[in-house]
């Protein structure tokens, strides 16, 4: 197409633009793709970053829940010591140095743990691990020992766990587990419990490794704060965005069967902060783009223009090169026109040729059989076998003539008809042929013809002397490849089979198997086939006789018989 077509007005619109102007629609697509990928990578992390946040709480909170399970569980079987070291209902409270030291001895086994209180029924502290003896206190107005006090109401007389800032005993808030002591149906004797630290749960809190600033609360399902903790590289802007009301991404989870939660609580601006810095990323990113697109493109504008110019020369030439080619074209259709006309005319005289060969061969065929019938049975032997090699080259001829190749034949599809014309013709004991050629192979005409008179050779001669009269067999034909494009013709027969040496043929009235004429014709044409004549007197260890006929690839069987 010449070059000045490009930019008609029927051709498309990126034809007919200027290379100046595309290069600019180009460069303004680019920018505008680089900018709206940058965009939507920030807004792919920024949800990245969301999620991972939220999953973060989430794994936090299991954690919290599980930790806050194990610490209730290991605290309330001190607790039920407690209770029982106590004794029975009917027991007076130990009071004395002894139960001290037993109860102390609990305390010191447990780091978490501060200290172990038992309250009498009227609240008054019997005993406490923080010193003896007992200093005066009692805790009547508190809700825990209202909780055990009640029984059945609001602690159902079983573990109740409530949060204390402070006593005087302690400076920092403790988590109380309490539970009532032994006693007899519907009495109070009075309650144990015992006093953790938060100290030894934050401690355990501070090594989670968070990215963020999270806080951390355990409560009780009536919403009471048993434990309220700060931690991460912006703890401050955490307690700020709390208390301002902020949102927070938030990960709520029951803690076991017990009446306790555990949350943990991420403010959404320690996320967006962390967003924030790798957001400079992809705005670098972004600009390096846009100033390698700015600079791509006044190199490209400057190409364009240089292309502008060299297009004029280009159009002259393509114009001479055109008128050119025309002229080669024309000459080229003549001459190919007058070798397609030449390649018609010598397939029909091809095509005629074989015809009359065909023709003459039936003709010859027709002069032998009138010959045969004035002669006597020996010679007519002679005749029989004359008429039917010419049949076999007749039968090849007719499908040369019938091929779309006319130098080439299909041997599987000959070998068919040629056996199934000899079982017909030469079959007096009436022996069973088979043949067996699952593939087809073409062959040339001059390596086919050799090899199709071997193959009428060797079944003739196995349908005529192979089986005594009144002994008919078997007779297989198997055309098989054989190495890598080879072919093996197999003609086998289960009849009475060949003498071991061929000339003792001779003193055998009626064996007269491939002993003459026969054999010598199947060797001459292996030689002019290139292929290799094997004779298996006795096939398997069983009767009859195989013939293996081994034709190597069609090169090499060609050079082997030149």
């Amino acid at each position: 197409m010449p070059l000045r077509a490009l930019r008609s007005k029927g051709s498309p619109l990126l034809y007919r633009m200027p290379g100046s102007a595309l290069v600019l629609m180009v460069c303004a697509v680019a920018l505008l793709l680089t900018l709206g990928l940058s965009a939507s990578f920030a807004l792919r992390d920024r949800a990245a970053a969301l999620q991972h946040a939220q999953d973060t709480a989430g794994n936090a909170s299991l954690l919290v829940a599980e930790h806050a399970a194990r610490l209730v569980e290991t605290s309330d079987l001190i607790l039920k010591q407690a209770v029982q070291l106590a004794g029975p209902a009917d027991a007076p409270l130990p009071g004395d140095r002894a139960g001290w030291e037993r109860y102390a001895a609990l305390v010191r086994g447990t780091p978490y743990l501060v200290s172990i209180w038992l309250f009498d029924a009227e609240g008054n502290a019997v005993l406490t691990t923080r010193r003896f003896p007992t200093p005066a206190m009692n805790v009547a107005d508190r809700d825990y020992f209202a909780a055990q006090r009640t029984g059945g109401s609001a602690a159902g007389g079983q573990l109740f766990i409530t949060a204390l800032d402070s006593s005087r005993y302690s400076q920092e808030p403790l988590i109380l587990l309490s539970r009532p002591l032994a006693a007899a149906p519907g009495q109070f004797r009075g309650m144990a419990l015992v006093a953790v630290s938060p100290r030894y749960v934050r401690d355990i809190y501070k090594s989670f490794d968070f990215d963020y600033a999270r806080s951390i609360t355990l409560r009780r399902v009536d919403g009471t704060v048993l434990l309220h903790e700060t931690q991460g590289p912006d703890a401050t802007d955490s307690a700020a965005a709390e208390a301002a009301g902020e949102p927070e991404i938030t990960a709520l989870r029951r803690v076991d069967s017990l009446p306790l939660t555990a949350e943990v609580a991420i403010p959404v601006s320690s996320v967006m902060g962390r967003w924030h810095g790798q957001l400079w990323t992809y705005i670098s990113y972004a600009l390096s783009a846009l100033a390698a697109v700015s600079v791509i493109g006044g190199m490209a504008l400057q190409r364009a223009r240089r292309e502008r110019q060299a297009e004029s020369a280009l159009q002259h030439a393509y114009d001479t090169l055109e008128e050119r080619v025309h002229q080669r074209t024309a000459e080229l259709e003549r001459t190919n026109a007058q070798l397609e006309t030449a390649v018609t005319d010598k397939e029909i005289l091809l095509k005629e040729v074989q015809h009359r060969v065909k023709n003459n061969l039936q003709v010859i065929c027709s002069l032998l059989r009138l010959q045969a019938a004035r002669i006597d049975e020996p010679a007519r032997r002679a005749f029989d076998e004359s008429l039917r090699r010419i049949q076999c080259m007749s039968l090849m001829q007719e499908l040369l003539y019938r091929s779309d190749q006319p130098a080439r034949i299909d041997f599987a599809d000959y070998l068919r008809q040629l056996c199934d014309g000899l079982v017909r013709s030469t079959n007096p004991t009436g022996a069973r042929l088979t043949v067996n050629a699952p593939q087809p192979w073409s062959l040339d005409v001059d390596q086919a013809t050799p090899l199709a008179l071997i193959a009428s050779e060797l079944v003739s001669n196995a349908l005529l002397h192979a089986f005594p009269p009144g002994h008919p067999g078997t007779v297989t034909v198997e055309l098989l490849p054989e190495g890598g494009e080879g072919m093996r013709m197999v003609v086998r027969d289960d009849g009475t089979g060949l003498p071991p040496d061929p000339s003792a043929s001779q003193n055998r009235a009626n064996d007269k198997r491939q002993s003459g004429l026969g054999l010598v014709l199947v060797r001459a044409l292996a030689q002019q086939a290139g292929a290799q004549v094997t004779i298996d007197r006795q096939p398997d260890g069983g009767p009859g006789t195989r013939f293996i006929v081994s034709v190597p690839t069609l090169a090499k069987a060609q050079t082997k018989a030149a």
